[in-house]
């Protein structure tokens, strides 16, 4: 136990037992409640709650929730950490009589044995699962100990019938049976560590905007996908029985919940029905029941967030419905960028992006209500983009933490951390594709580059290490076909073998592990020449086997030329300007997630923004804004899958252009904490206005233009220990440059497009 846990124990009902294997699924596995008591004399000006928790729980003292602590209790391995949350509680104590109550959820803890995507189950795949408990103390100022878990609290049977992280809640509103109980103390010893990242937090609330009846059900639609809890007051009489099933998209004349199915679990697929496994719900939808006491019934979900637009009732009418609303949860992330764009297109581009990336957002980087894992190539693809919007250190620290926890003994890394089974044409079990496990070294990177986390880069660097030398212990031939490539392009023929260019990028992901090491040993000061040799070595192998007597590289998609710039496996300005060609030739961007984030990173640095507005303002199907068409508001995962998910931020990372080129800010490749940057707009006839302003740990960047009678006027604020580059758009003439402390003013006489 960390110092401020001090001796509590850890603590929970009677132990769930489950047999036979179909009984996960019934209504027969009430949640705990444990209930403390304490004293006090005198209120304490401070007093602190630390808890540690292995699934999910909600904390109410006298009473009154905690708030800003909804799903408290991050995933992780808990045989090798397990994460606490300290809040201060003083404002809820009394004098007398306390009472701390602590209610408990299965989490990804007690799972289900669904088969996601017919082959992973949880309760298997995990290499710990048991019955949900807690530990916690509160702590007034000075050290002395108020309350602690222990044996002296109370067991007591909770609403919750049933409760799943993908399938939802059963809630009982009738009064709970039973009579309080020991509570089980476990003796075991766990290690605990602050969480660095804050809990999930209540966000924006949505009412309807219809309520309708349709074929025998109530449909409420919200008119956007929310990512978080549904709120329903409802009239019932006694034992009454109302099944909310939610869904992202309307298809075939009504809600599709197929977009959000667990797992894919008894969806038909292209290879046939994905089973769920014995005594799963077929479909595997997101679904929450609620039985009634005669009268007003008020639910709202607890330990499942749903991905939702639509929500289905039966077991009621309109009549019967008091209120209902969504409500938006997602992890507490500090916004550090702010954009006013001034053209509508790019407004709900942006708007889009934000909302998705947060839906997707629940102490993991980045995941949809499907799966609600965290991949390591999505962390790739998204990282730039979500460092412009958020404040991700603490996300950064957590997620090296979980990467490094499960690294196997060969160096290699998970596809998703914390693991779970999946590793999709991983070399070995616990190992990713190639460039899932990249996530690791390249965030700590990014750490040390973006928040100077200098701190990240050596805790992580011995693992760092051993993942080079895990890459130089393969013949690249060997190693290059477990790469998935360039995952999620519009041009791909199914998931495991239609990447374009996949033998190519196989190769190119290779060298690009090798030159994250490299990088990230000079960062450290380590001796990194084994990986830099090896990398030119590599270099010289792929130009040899795959480029072409025209300069092209592989089979000469926008993927290829993508990985060739930035590689650098010929001069680059001249990669980068055919990767524009291809662009503009096919008037889409056919890019995967690692093509596309590379291709708005280096158009944007080469000055080529034209070819990304262009793309960003296709309305015309397949596009970005197509994806909006329905109003949804949130990002669709794939260009032209049916299953995939329309509450899907893989894509996202087109919102770094916003910053990178119409704000023109371009982060030094070897920064350390954001210490030296480009400034260099571009000044697109999209709009007459932009004002981008970015919070750094050095201090704000704010880059503000407008179309003026003289020209356009251009004012670029940079912190003075910034080394910073301030340059005219390529698009204009300087007329006039001010520098006033540390604003430059322009004045540009842009050309004519």
């Amino acid at each position: 136990m960390q110092p401020d846990l001090f001796d509590a124990r850890w603590i929970s009902g009677e132990p769930f037992v489950y047999e036979p294997a179909e009984s996960y699924y019934d209504e027969c596995h009430r949640n705990h409640v444990v209930r403390g008591t304490f004293d006090l004399e005198l209120v304490p000006a401070s007093a602190v709650l630390t808890i540690a928790v292995l699934g999910y729980a909600r904390v109410r003292i006298n009473g009154v929730r905690m708030d800003a602590s909804e799903l408290l209790g991050w995933w992780t391995n808990y045989t090798k950490v397990v994460y606490s949350h300290s809040l201060e509680v003083a404002d809820k104590l009394v004098v007398g009589t306390n009472t701390i109550e602590i209610e408990l959820g299965n989490g990804f803890f007690n799972p289900s044995p669904l088969t996601l995507f017919g082959k992973y189950n949880l309760r298997e795949r995990l290499v710990e699962v048991g019955t949900p408990r807690a530990a916690c103390a509160i702590v007034a100022a000075g050290g002395r100990v108020l309350a602690k878990t222990d044996a002296s609290w109370t067991a007591h049977t909770g609403e919750l019938l049933f409760n799943n992280v993908y399938l939802g809640e059963v809630r009982d509103l009738r009064p709970v049976p039973g009579d309080a109980l020991p509570v089980t103390v476990y003796d075991e010893v766990r290690a605990i560590e602050p969480s660095p990242v804050a809990p999930c937090v209540r966000d924006t609330v949505v009412e309807p905007k219809r309520i309708f009846e349709h074929e025998d059900a109530v449909i409420i639609d919200f008119g956007e996908v929310v990512a978080g809890f549904m709120k329903l007051s409802v009239e019932a009489d006694e034992g009454r029985r109302i099944e909310l099933v939610y869904a992202e998209t309307w298809r075939d004349g009504g809600p599709y919940a197929g977009t959000a199915v667990a797992g894919y679990a008894g969806m038909e697929t292209p290879r046939g029905v994905c089973p769920g496994g014995p005594g799963a719900p077929e479909p595997a939808v997101q679904r929450d029941v609620v039985v009634c006491h005669a009268g007003e019934n008020v639910f709202e979900n607890e330990f499942c967030w749903h991905s939702f637009r639509y929500v289905t009732l039966t077991g009621c009418d309109v009549a019967a419905i008091r209120s209902a609303r969504a409500t938006y949860v997602h992890t507490d992330l500090k916004r550090c960028g702010k954009l006013s764009l001034g053209n509508d297109a790019f407004e709900r581009l942006h708007d889009a992006a934000i909302r998705t990336k947060l839906n997707n957002n629940h102490g993991v980087f980045e995941d949809c209500a499907r799966e609600r894992f965290g991949y390591g190539g999505d962390m790739i693809a998204l990282a730039a983009s979500q460092m412009f919007s958020f404040d991700v250190s603490g996300l950064l620290d957590k997620t090296l933490a979980d990467f490094n926890r499960d690294q196997t003994e060969c160096g290699g890394f998970p596809e998703t951390a914390p693991f779970m089974g999946i590793g999709s044409n991983g070399p070995a079990y616990g190992e990713g594709p190639l460039m899932w496990q990249f996530a690791h070294p390249y965030l700590a990177i990014q750490a040390d580059r973006i928040y100077g986390r200098r701190d990240l880069l050596e805790r992580e660097w011995p693992a760092i290490e051993r993942f080079g030398d895990y890459l130089m212990g393969f013949d690249p031939a060997e190693l290059a076909p477990h790469c998935l490539g360039d995952h999620g392009s519009m041009i791909a023929k199914g998931f495991s073998n239609g990447s374009p260019d996949k033998e190519f990028v196989g190769w190119c992901a290779i060298l690009w592990g090798l030159r994250l090491t490299s990088e990230a040993a000079g960062r450290k000061g380590a001796d990194g020449v084994r990986f830099e040799r090896a990398a030119e070595q590599l270099r010289a192998e792929i130009i040899r086997r795959f480029r072409h007597a025209d300069g092209s590289f592989g089979d000469g998609t926008q993927t290829s030329w993508a990985f060739a710039a930035a590689l650098e496996l010929g001069d680059q300005l001249e990669l980068v300007e055919r990767l524009a060609r291809a662009v503009d030739a096919e008037r889409v961007l056919t890019t995967g997630i690692f093509g596309t984030a590379f291709a708005f990173d280096l158009l944007s640095r080469c000055g080529r923004n034209a070819v990304l507005e262009r793309w960003l303002l296709r309305e015309q199907g397949p596009s970005l804004l197509s994806m909006l068409a329905d109003g949804n508001r949130a990002l669709i995962e794939m260009f032209d899958d049916p299953l995939a998910s329309y509450d899907h931020a893989m894509f996202s990372s087109y919102d770094q252009w916003f910053y990178e080129g119409l704000g023109g800010i371009h982060v030094s490749r070897d920064a350390r904490g954001c210490d030296g940057v480009t400034v260099r707009p571009y000044l697109s006839h999209a709009t007459d206005t932009f004002l981008c302003s970015w919070q750094t740990v050095r201090g704000e960047i704010r880059v503000a233009w407008e179309r003026t009678g003289a020209g356009v006027a251009i004012d670029v604020t940079v912190p003075e220990d910034i080394e910073a580059t301030v340059e005219a758009p390529l698009e204009g003439t300087l007329l006039e440059r001010v520098t006033d402390g540390s604003t430059t003013h322009m004045v540009v006489e842009q050309l004519v497009r």
